[in-house]
């Protein structure tokens, strides 16, 4: 996830490099340098860092466009600046062809920066990215052409996805921003700066994991439940399709918890969550620890025969659960009562009246013997 302090740091880079070559604007013809070069001028060269330093004669400058050459101190103190910041950094021209790309603004790309200098760095977006950024770029220049004056030009900081020239996708986030007061010609630039987002991605989606799973049974737990749930219940209302609900709770579980200890009784618990992950029908449906000794299954888009039928295969495994493999006896069994309560064309008013009429439903399974599944009316 990037974070309001990573924005903060993206952000405080630009105004850094803006201000650095705004700063340098009175040091006019100071130096000689190439923006770009084509890979072949480079092939002879001992290090990319030709692209940075190597000086060259205006009048020797190509004019097919493979090489520009420009006069100005504030670009070559931006090729600097871009080669020994510690961000993935790329200027590119108007009709986006990179122009200049630091180490690792190349790694992120997964080329040498002498391969990727004078390539449209959309070819390496994946959709619908390229799209996007190709039409933003279209019209920003439209928007130029008929004003007569450089627009000013920020977009991000955004997520994207790169297809690296190694073949493998990149998560990354990419702000983009014209460079004020820098010209090649009279062509403005653009300073692109990337965060590689795989490691973040990565800690985000693990805390995200964390935070909607039961730590003790692996299920989903009471918030994941209660979002899913209002999902769903949200789908079932919009689209007129049937919602079923199965309360489940454990028989005699503080006998249980008694006679045989908590650790076990925890055990218990795992090998009862096991059978409900393992009896889902779906991958929509989602099975959740509801507290303590309950649990609770979503079944979308599934009428009361199928929610009785899961039930039962539920009833069925769990009677057939043994304990031996955790020291108890042989003929320690367990059981569960069920209730289930069904959505169909606006019989309930809201999630939480389908969640008691469940409720309802398990009390009366419990109080008429237990081990037992009742069906709310």
């Amino acid at each position: 996830m990037f974070t309001n302090d990573k924005l903060t740091e993206l952000n405080d880079t630009i105004s850094r490099v803006t201000k650095l070559t705004d700063s340098l604007s009175k040091y006019p013809n100071a130096v000689k340098i190439p923006l770009r070069v084509e890979a072949e001028t480079l092939a002879d060269s001992s290090s990319t860092a030709v692209m940075f330093d190597a000086t060259f004669d205006a009048t020797s400058a190509n004019q097919n466009g493979k090489m520009a050459v420009v006069d100005n101190l504030q670009i070559r103190t931006l090729l600097n600046v871009i080669n020994a910041i510690s961000e993935a950094i790329f200027v590119i021209n108007s009709a986006g062809v990179i122009e200049m790309i630091n180490p690792l603004g190349a790694k992120l790309f997964g080329a040498p920066a002498e391969m990727l200098i004078g390539q449209t760095w959309t070819d390496y977006l994946q959709s619908p990215f390229k799209d996007e950024y190709q039409s933003l770029f279209d019209l920003w220049n439209n928007a130029s052409d008929q004003s007569n004056k450089v627009t000013q030009f920020n977009h991000g900081p955004k997520e994207i996805i790169i297809n690296r020239a190694d073949s493998t996708l990149l998560e990354a986030d990419l702000s983009l921003s014209c460079l004020p007061s820098i010209q090649i010609g009279s062509e403005p630039l653009f300073i692109g700066i990337m965060h590689n987002l795989t490691s973040h991605k990565a800690e985000y989606n693990k805390l995200r994991h964390l935070a909607h799973t039961d730590k003790l049974t692996g299920l989903a737990n009471r918030h994941a439940f209660d979002d899913a749930l209002q999902t769903n219940w949200n789908d079932s209302i919009n689209h007129d399709q049937p919602l079923c609900l199965i309360i489940i709770d454990v028989d005699y579980f503080k006998i249980f918890n008694d006679q045989f200890g908590h650790v076990n009784g925890d055990k218990c618990l795992q090998k009862i969550a096991q059978v409900l992950a393992d009896v889902l029908p779906s991958n929509n449906a989602m099975a959740a620890r509801y507290g303590g000794e309950e649990f609770v299954v979503i079944l979308p888009n599934s009428n009361p025969l199928t929610a009785e039928y899961i039930a039962k295969n539920i009833q069925r495994r769990i009677n057939q659960l043994t304990f031996t493999d955790i020291g108890l006896p042989a003929q320690t069994k367990i059981s569960v009562s069920q209730g289930i309560a069904c959505e169909r064309s606006g019989q309930y008013r809201t999630p939480t009246a389908l969640v008691c009429a469940a409720d309802t439903a398990l009390y009366r399974a419990k109080s008429t013997g237990r081990n037992r599944i009742n069906m709310s009316s």
